[in-house]
């Protein structure tokens, strides 16, 4: 029996070689070989080149300038780019910021409630205007927003930190700086492994060691023509960005895929609303002519012909010419479809819904709305959580021991926390960011009512989930209580019992039901 065909049939199904010649096998037709055809460029597809050739890295810092003047001018001048814009601070930041929640505890694994308390009053009075930055014009939930917007629109936010005691009387405030004072051209390869990419210094396992960075900036008068270049340790710097990619340095405005297409909406916007313009303005032209019908002669040398369009003028034409209206189709019944087509495409790359970015109501039904808003806060709190963990994180890791050592964390009693007692804290802030009113409240209410007499859920996720802080939740209720109290004695003991009497806040009963255990005393 020949076997020759089977094992080589065998070993071609298997992997492994079967034993030919190597010389002798042919190679396989171009039309059997199986490809991606999205790796290869045509004639209607193309624009990606060889992504082997360069890398996203050095791609983001030679495109962020160009990237950063297109964002900025879109956000001056695209409507729905600053609509993006209050929707980040609106949703990110919020009236109230991303506000401090101490949970540090005690040896026993208590609470340490005093503690926490005198660290998050001190933490406010630091966020207060005047007191966290050197200029003195900043709160801080101005620059919370500041840092959200320019997370939106530039990719990248930058704070230098001050210490000492001509800063403040915590010893520790902080001064945003701007992307443009960043030298993104200098790279160099240094010692050690050591090297600068976009004017951030790296060791070798690619941790910032050193910022290098402009004293001034060349457009601002008052700094003069010439600048310097100074080194800044990283541990002076704290730099936020949203990071995507494998090693990302730096930052990309959020808006990088929409920006295209906005700018040309708006360009299309603006000649259509020219178009209409032209075709709404009424002009009156006036040409003599004498008793055969000839143009008369020209009145004067300086007669022109009229370059811009106002309506209800009357102008006199040059001799020789006649006025020709040239009729205009806008506005077009297809204009809103078309403009709407391209406005969701921007959306999608903003993450955000079309009917926020437009404030377009038109369509919209309530399970669009509730499933639009849902994907939609998701994204929102994924981005608080970017600029928790890269802005508050790092400042507070810097404030807590400045606050301790400057004697401002006290307790209510006003005894001062000694510094040996900051090392339980270092680890124990959390950062609760806004939350959202519900899309259908009622279904909701009743839905938390049930889970918490089904103990499914405690009452501190619910507050959890409306960005609140449970225990200030309570503090407030207990406080109120107290004012109805004492505005009407008992008039707060009957809200109390009026919550007691309902049964989802009770526990369930294990005697009542159907399927309960008879007691055994009655027989």
């Amino acid at each position: 029996m020949n076997l020759a065909k089977p094992l080589e049939l065998r070993g071609g199904m298997l992997g492994y070689a079967p034993e030919t010649n190597p010389a002798q096998v042919k190679p396989a037709s171009q039309t059997q070989v199986r490809r991606f055809k999205a790796a290869r460029g045509g004639r209607l597809v193309g624009g990606f080149g060889n992504i082997l050739g360069d890398s996203s890295r050095s791609q983001t810092r030679m495109d962020l300038r160009g990237l950063i003047n297109h964002a900025r001018v879109a956000a001056q001048n695209v409507d729905y780019l600053k609509s993006y814009e209050m929707m980040v601070r609106r949703h990110v930041v919020g009236w109230n910021g991303i506000s401090l929640q101490m949970n540090g505890k005690n040896r026993d694994g208590k609470p340490d409630k005093a503690a926490n308390q005198a660290i998050e009053t001190a933490w406010a009075s630091w966020c207060r205007r005047g007191n966290c930055t050197p200029c003195g014009r900043l709160s801080w939930w101005k620059i919370e927003k500041v840092a959200a917007t320019m997370l939106a629109r530039e990719g990248n936010f930058i704070l230098r930190e001050w210490r000492g005691s001509r800063f403040g009387k915590f010893g520790y405030q902080v001064q945003p700086l701007s992307i443009d004072l960043l030298d993104l051209d200098l790279v160099q390869t240094l010692s050690g492994g050591r090297y600068i990419d976009g004017g951030v210094e790296f060791n070798q396992f690619g941790r910032p060691l050193a910022f290098h960075m402009f004293d001034g900036h060349p457009m601002e008068a008052h700094t003069g023509q010439s600048r310097n270049r100074i080194r800044i340790p990283a541990r002076e710097i704290i730099h936020v960005i949203r990071e995507t990619e494998t090693g990302q340095a730096l930052g990309t405005p959020e808006s990088h895929t929409a920006l295209r297409r906005f700018n040309m909406l708006s360009k299309y916007e603006e000649s259509a609303l020219t178009a209409a313009h032209y075709g709404a303005a009424a002009m009156v032209f006036l040409e003599q002519v004498d008793a055969d019908g000839a143009p008369t002669a020209a009145r004067s040398d300086e007669d022109e012909i009229p370059e811009e369009i106002e309506a209800g003028s009357i102008v006199d034409l040059p001799p020789g010419y006649t006025a020709k209206g040239n009729p205009s189709n806008y506005p077009d019944a297809n204009m809103p479809g078309f403009m709407k087509s391209l406005t969701r495409g921007g959306a999608a790359g903003l993450g955000v819904s079309y009917a926020g970015l437009s404030s377009d109501m038109e369509g919209a039904s309530f399970s669009s709305l509730k499933d639009g808003r849902g994907e939609e806060r998701d994204e929102w709190r994924v981005f608080q959580r970017d600029l928790s963990e890269g802005l508050h994180d790092e400042v507070f890791k810097s404030f807590l021991p400045m606050a301790f050592l400057s004697n401002q964390v006290r307790l209510e009693s006003g005894a001062v926390l000694p510094m040996s007692s900051e090392g339980k804290f270092r680890e124990a802030a959390t950062w609760r960011g806004r939350g959202w009113a519900s899309v259908n409240p009622k279904d909701d209410a009743v839905a938390n009512e049930k889970n918490l007499a089904n103990l499914l859920v405690a009452p501190s996720d619910i507050v959890a989930e409306r960005g609140e802080d449970f225990e200030q939740v309570a503090l407030r209720f207990a406080r109120d209580v107290e004012t109805l109290d004492a505005a009407r004695p008992g008039l707060g003991q009957a809200l109390l019992s009026s919550l007691k009497s309902s049964t989802a806040l009770s526990p369930p009963d294990p005697n009542q039901g159907e399927d309960a255990a008879p007691d055994p005393g009655n027989g």
